[in-house]
């Protein structure tokens, strides 16, 4: 059983899930340590015959939700210390300026939908395969997608961020409409 519960592999994914989740670098570093604890203490169950990342995302996942009152506090820091750092240091290109737009947008959504976006966008889950982590129906997991992904286009369209919406590049230089 050693050779199949390799969670080196997935690292870098369950990682960045952690990050969705708690909204910063911080706080996914231990999530994911107390998750990977977790999981080796219940290395037991894993069955091998079942693909290892959905049994290590939905450890991290459940290992986020049991302190319910610290994901309150981070989904209200979220949106605070994506404006601090924005405002600290601007991006000095294009996409970068889109990128941290991305990212504050994403951080003033519900951990549902920022977590369902992560988990079909970035990880690559099929509905099925998330309805099943998630412990909801398909139907659920495509409203929520459907939600989130209208969630941000709203959120990226109505950024308060200045000018970072009305740039137009000229002759290789950022310009304000």
């Amino acid at each position: 059983m050693k050779a199949k519960f390799d969670v080196i592999p997935h690292l870098e994914d369950l990682w960045r899930y952690g990050r969705v989740l708690t909204g910063n670098d911080s706080d996914a570093d231990d999530l994911l340590q107390e998750a990977l604890a977790r999981a080796l203490s219940m290395a037991g169950s894993y069955d091998p015959s079942r693909p290892l990342l959905p049994w290590l995302v939905r450890i991290v996942r459940n290992t986020f939700f049991t302190g319910a009152s610290r994901a309150d506090a981070d989904g209200q820091r979220l949106a605070s210390i994506a404006d601090m750092s924005d405002s600290a240091s601007p991006p000095p290109q294009e996409h970068s300026a889109e990128l941290s737009n991305v990212s504050r947008a994403l951080a003033r959504m519900p951990t549902d939908q920022a977590e369902i976006l992560h988990l079909v966008g970035v990880l690559g889950f099929t509905y099925a395969e998330a309805a099943e982590l998630l412990g909801v129906p398909a139907g659920t997991v495509m409203s929520r997608l459907s939600r989130a992904r209208a969630a941000l286009k709203h959120n990226m369209e109505n950024m308060d961020g200045g000018a970072s919406g009305h740039l137009k590049v000229i002759g290789g230089r950022d310009v304000a409409r």
